[in-house]
């Protein structure tokens, strides 16, 4: 059980990357996309946080926490990935390959995991390194909004639960 719920937070966290790399051609701009700040550390298992969450229905993690634990599910998609935290927002960033060019990303975005499945609140995706081509984008993102829901759709919350972004951390709550 404690497995399980361990592996719903970092899914959480993972959602957060999942739509940084999906979005990644959504919303192009010339220049390098922001990037967090963080390059990761040392990291709990998911167990560990799982067990946190069901033993005081809270969990913390950090900016660090999540870039390590993102790392190891990005691993050969996402170059350099990160994740970190501010009030309000998680935030993913990185770098892909997309054929001959390795466009940066900024994904900003909330959670909302009061529901049976996990959805993105003010989801914002910053693109770097591609020409601005705002037909070509439109495109992407209705691609990449498909993508994200079906991933999204794919994670059963078998509870309600809460998150909240502060500066380098998120709690998720279960009531």
């Amino acid at each position: 059980m404690s497995a399980a719920k361990g592996f719903v937070i970092i899914l959480v966290v993972l959602g957060v990357v999942v739509i940084a790399v999906a979005g990644a051609a959504a919303a192009a701009v010339v220049g390098q996309a922001p990037m967090c700040p963080n390059q990761g550390g040392a990291a709990r298992s998911e167990n560990e946080i799982g067990d946190t969450l069901e033993k005081s229905s809270a969990v913390t993690v950090t900016d660090s926490e999540a870039t390590t634990i993102a790392q190891k599910y990005v691993k050969g998609k996402v170059q350099d990935a990160r994740v970190c935290f501010t009030q309000g927002l998680g935030h993913a960033s990185g770098s892909i390959t997309l054929g001959p060019v390795s466009p940066t990303f900024y994904a900003s975005t909330g959670v909302d995991l009061s529901g049976t499945t996990p959805k993105t609140t003010n989801l914002n995706v910053k693109v770097g390194a591609l020409p601005n081509m705002p037909f070509i984008s439109d495109q992407v993102g209705k691609i990449v909004a498909d993508l994200i829901n079906e991933n999204l759709d794919n994670i059963q919350l078998k509870r309600k639960y809460s998150a909240q972004f502060s500066a380098g951390s998120v709690t998720v709550t279960a009531p």
